[in-house]
């Protein structure tokens, strides 16, 4: 079976350079990204580590057999979580422009513009669930009647709206009347930061967050254990914002 090609470079050289770039790109432009602070934080703490290891095995007439282990383990422990926040953060993301996401090394798909898919008419049937420790797990289906949590399949992903507040008497608001999207330009899949934000809703103290999956876990500041989450979504349609669903029913719980 033919698959796409690893956007993460096997090479040690490349590697280097595709870790750097990366990490000072999303360090740059986090808040435009709407990517989380500790995201950020953690990514910058692994290209520190990485820095002597790979330093370590770049002369093959010097380096030992214990320090090409060391950068083989580091690879192995970190190639899958880098991959994964690629995918869930970066790759289809429209807050960054395309062609920021092509000079980063990624892949997106389905990002052209003459695309035929039709516009998503059904809104995320939203699932949230206190697991423990601040662990909250996120699942999105297209009926409610689906056994599994499964993306749309006419979306690029989900895009996800929370705010976590203390626990009140009073019912939660409900999720604001959307903006709307933006009218496409010529090249939609090319948006500005500030023209994809322009089609988001807007609340005082909600949170964005995008992610091609539809299934997934956030850990919360052990902080807000005890507190509400207030959670709606939609789906994505990334080369075309007129596409995306409407937005789900808002959905409550407690954070354990």
């Amino acid at each position: 079976m033919a698959t796409s090609k690893d956007y993460i470079p096997k090479n040690a050289e490349e590697y280097n350079l595709f870790q750097l770039y990366l990490t000072a790109q999303v360090t740059a432009n986090a808040p435009d990204w709407n990517i989380p602070g500790d995201m950020v934080t953690d990514m910058n703490t692994k290209s520190a580590e990485f820095a002597p290891l790979y330093a370590a095995i770049t002369n093959v007439e010097t380096r030992s057999r214990q320090q090409v282990l060391a950068y083989n383990n580091f690879r192995t422990e970190n190639d899958p979580m880098l991959r994964e926040f690629c995918q869930g953060f970066l790759t289809n993301n429209m807050l960054i422009p395309i062609d920021q996401r092509k000079a980063m090394g990624l892949n997106p798909r389905g990002l052209n513009p003459r695309t035929t898919r039709g516009k998503i008419t059904t809104a995320p049937i939203v699932s949230v669930s206190a697991k423990g420790g601040g662990e909250v797990k996120f699942g999105f289906k297209v009926e409610a009647s689906n056994a599994r949590t499964a993306r749309h399949p006419l979306s690029n992903g989900v895009d996800v709206f929370y705010r976590v507040a203390p626990i009140s008497a009073t019912a939660p608001v409900p999720p604001p009347i959307p903006v709307g999207p933006t009218e496409p330009s010529a090249d939609s899949g090319n948006a500005t930061p500030a023209e994809a934000k322009a089609g988001l809703p807007s609340a005082d103290g909600f949170e964005h967050y995008f992610n091609t999956r539809a299934s997934f876990t956030r850990q919360m500041p052990l902080a807000d254990i005890g507190k509400a989450l207030h959670v709606y979504a939609q789906w994505v349609n990334t080369s075309d914002p007129t596409k995306n669903s409407t937005f789900s029913m808002l959905t409550t719980i407690v954070i354990s």
